[in-house]
Formats: structure tokens, sequence, C-alpha cells
């Protein structure tokens, strides 16, 4: 009773100290406390992050297939322009890693500070030209005219806000680099529960607020990001990460930018090929017509939400492959990879069960019209058998990049969505007519493909003596 007491207190002490981000030291404990205290923030933050996708997917719903629809091409154009932030974010979070596990916490506040910089340039290029085209953007996905007029102001206050959601998404990769994934989740919890409170008030209306509609979706979303951003500064204010960042790491650095935007080009292009294989994957889906198009998109956000959490696991494996190897430790490094990657299979095939045994229930809960239910369910059961290979996708191709073995991630993914799951797919599924059985059958072949290979390339070793 007494040991049964002794463990029980400890796993509490163990949650206690990942919640509150107080371990710093990464390189010298054990590799599953190690993997635990980064593991189990990210995962809430990111569970957090899936459940934002499905609030806003439950509040859309309400307003319509137009609503919907709008919001998921607009979702996809946000998925393109959001692979500048992630680039980047895996370009600092790659750099800041191996500085903190060397000892230099100055030279990683410096490199955290030139991402700063080089998002917000990137963030305000894109939201000009997102904002004068946007009638024409959302045409060029098929919508008809009744959706842009209901969609236009939806997507230009999204884009004119889109700079809170690439800083947000840039600090956090910062914070989970420098080992404190801690704050990178009670960031996104503020921004969820912000968004959440924001969106019931602005879109359904409340007191003197008017029923914004898909309108204030978009106006809920930036106030959340701009928020939850102003935490970020004002944490990095009061100096509270094992970053150092003075007068001197605010000065514009040609050479460390140079290298930012050399590791963070790899980094936006190895995201930009999944996110405008959706987009292109989009065109596909829609020429089987509305319900199709409607089903794929409903189960394509259950899909995010459900697999989100395992991303915060991977994400843990690329910290630790990243401080590691900058600490010279590659063997403690990999051993880091395949335990958390085991760990993450498991936790994605409890979820695959669950998906494959309630799929009508879950789909059910976000339409009742028999088409896109039926298209829908198709396309969960295909992608739950896939479940079973994301797990090691996920954390070895986050830990081959902070490594610093991107490009070799990004010739994966090309393979995989470009020459496997987009030309099957419209041969499959258009082709030779198919339908959506074709179409969902090639993304599920591709991510079979994709993770043959993480493992294949990883086990080879050669990331082990990369330099960043």
């Amino acid at each position: 009773m007494n040991s049964f007491i002794v463990r029980t207190r400890s796993v509490f002490s163990l949650i206690k100290v990942a919640m509150t981000g107080k371990e710093k030291n990464f390189t010298t404990i054990s590799v599953a406390r190690a993997a635990f205290l980064l593991s189990l923030p990210a995962m809430i933050e990111l569970l957090i992050e899936s459940l934002f996708v499905v609030i806003d997917l439950l509040y859309v719903s309400r307003l319509g297939d137009n609503a919907i629809n709008v919001a998921g091409m607009t979702g996809s154009i946000i998925l393109v322009v959001y692979a500048i932030p992630v680039g980047l974010n895996i370009a600092a979070s790659s750099l800041i890693a191996r500085r903190i596990g060397e000892k230099k916490p100055r030279t990683a506040g410096l490199t955290a500070v030139q991402s700063i910089y080089t998002g917000v340039a990137a963030a305000i290029l894109f939201s000009v030209l997102a904002i004068t085209f946007s009638k024409s953007i959302l045409h060029a996905l098929g919508a008809t005219g009744q959706m842009v007029q209901e969609g236009q102001q939806y997507m230009q206050i999204r884009f004119g806000c889109i700079i809170f959601l690439m800083l947000r998404v840039l600090l956090n990769g910062i914070f989970r680099g420098a080992g404190d994934a801690a704050m990178a989740m009670r960031t996104f919890i503020l921004a969820f529960l912000l968004n959440a409170l924001l969106g019931g008030i602005f879109i359904f209306g409340f007191g003197p607020v008017p029923a914004l509609g898909l309108t204030g979706a978009a106006i809920a979303n930036g106030i959340a990001n701009m928020l939850a951003v102003s935490y970020q500064f004002y944490y990095f204010r009061q100096k509270k990460t094992a970053l150092i960042i003075g007068r001197s790491q605010l000065n514009v650095v040609p050479s460390v930018m140079k290298k930012l935007w050399k590791l963070g080009a790899v980094g936006t292009l190895q995201y930009l090929i999944p996110a405008s294989s959706w987009l292109l994957m989009i065109t596909i889906v829609a020429q089987l017509g509305k319900e199709v198009l409607t089903g794929y998109i409903i189960a394509d956000r259950i899909i995010v939400y459900a697999t989100l959490p395992a991303w915060g696991i991977a994400n843990a494996a690329g910290v630790l492959t990243g401080q590691n190897l900058g600490a010279g430790k590659p063997e403690r490094a990999e051993q880091s990879v395949w335990k958390t990657g085991l760990f993450n299979m498991y936790f994605l095939g409890i979820i695959a069960c669950l998906l494959l045994l309630f799929t009508g229930p879950i789909v059910g809960i976000f339409t009742s019209d028999p088409g896109v239910k039926i298209n829908a369910m198709l396309y969960l059961q295909c992608m739950a058998v896939a479940f079973f290979f994301f797990g090691y996708t996920m954390v070895i191709s986050r830990s081959l990049n902070a490594a610093g073995y991107m490009s070799v991630v990004t010739w994966m993914y090309i393979l995989m969505f470009y020459i496997i799951q987009l030309p099957l797919a419209y041969g499959l599924g258009i082709g030779l007519k198919m339908g959506s059985k074709g179409i969902f059958g090639a993304i599920l072949l591709s991510e079979i493909v994709l993770a043959t290979g993480c493992i294949i390339i990883f086990r080879k070793g050669k990331w082990k003596n990369i330099r960043i």
C-alpha cells in the first residue's frame, strides 16, 4: 500500500513539473523522464488546438453548407501561408535546441529575435496579397457566387489578422526549442478559451453584440490570437525562458537571418507540399459533387482533431534530438526517437480503434445529411488504418528536421504527395471513375509509403553527423 502511495505521489509530482515547466535540462536526466516532461504539455497544447478546430467546425456548421465550404476553402489557403511560420518554426526550433544543448543561451536568444523579424515581414506581405485578391482566390477554388458573397469578408478579416496567427505559431516553436513546452501549452489554452468565448458571442450574437455569422468567426479568431501573442511577449519581457535576450540580441544580424532563411526555406517547402497537396485534393474531390466535398472537409477536420495530440509527442522527440545532438550525445538522441515513436504508435492505435468503432456517431455530430455522412465515414475509416503508421512517421520526420536533415524529409514529401498521392487519387477517383473510394484509397497508400521511407532513412543514421 505504501509503495503504491509513493508511486502515485511520484507520478503526480512528475505531472506537476511537466505542467509548470520547471525542468529545463533535458540532456542529462533519463530519456523517459525527458520525453514525458516535454510530451505532456505539448500533447495538451495540441489537444486544445484540436478542440479549437472542432469548436470552429461546430460553430460554422450551424451556418450551413456554404459557410462550411467557404471556411474550408479559406482554411486551405491559410494552410499554404501557414507554411511560412512553420518553416521558420522548424528552423528556429532546431537552431535554438542545438544552441541550448551547447549551453549558448545568448546565441539562442539572438536566433529567436531574428526569426521574429522574418516572420513579421512575411506576414505583412501575404496579408496584403490575400486581402487584395480574396475574391479571385475563392473563385479559383470553385466557390459559387453566393459563397464568394458570404465568405469574402470572412477571408479578408482572417488574412488581416494572419500576423497574430503566424507570431503565435513561431513564438511557441521558439519556446519548445528552448525546452519550455509548458509555456507553449499555456499560450494555446489562452487562445482557445478566448476563441471559444468570443466565437459564440460574435457568430450568434449576445446582448448588444449582433449576430455576425461567418464574419464573427473571423473576428473572434483574430482577437484570440492577438491576445495570445501579447501574453507571449510579456513572458519574454519577464525573462523566464532559457534564452537570453538583451540589447545586442535585438540588432538585425544578417548572418543569422541568412541561416534562418536557408533552413526556413526548406522547412517552408516541406510544409507547403502537404498544404498545397490538400488544396489540390480539394479541387479533385470537388469534381465528385458537393456531398463528397463537404464529407471530405468534415472528416478531414475530425482527423486533425484526432492526430494533433500525437504531434505533441513528435515535437518532444524533435526537441530532445536537437538538444542531445548539441550536447554531443547522438546515441541518446536516437534512443529518444525510438522510445517516443513507440509510445506515439500506441497512442494513435487507440485513437484509430475508437474511430473505427464509433465512425457513425462521430460524423453524426457534424452532419445529418445522408450523402455527406457516407463520404465522411468512408474517409475516416480509411485514415484510421493509416494511424497505425502515423506514429513513427510523425516522430521520425520531426527528429530528422531537428537534426538539420530537412532536405531529405522534403524529398520524401514530394514522393508521397506529388508523385503518388495526387496522380493516383485523380487516376482512380476520376479517371477510372471509382469515386471517393478511389481517392481515399490513394491517400491511405501514400501514407504507408511515407512511413516506410521515414523508418529506412532514420535507421541509416546519417542525420547524426549534420551540423547546423
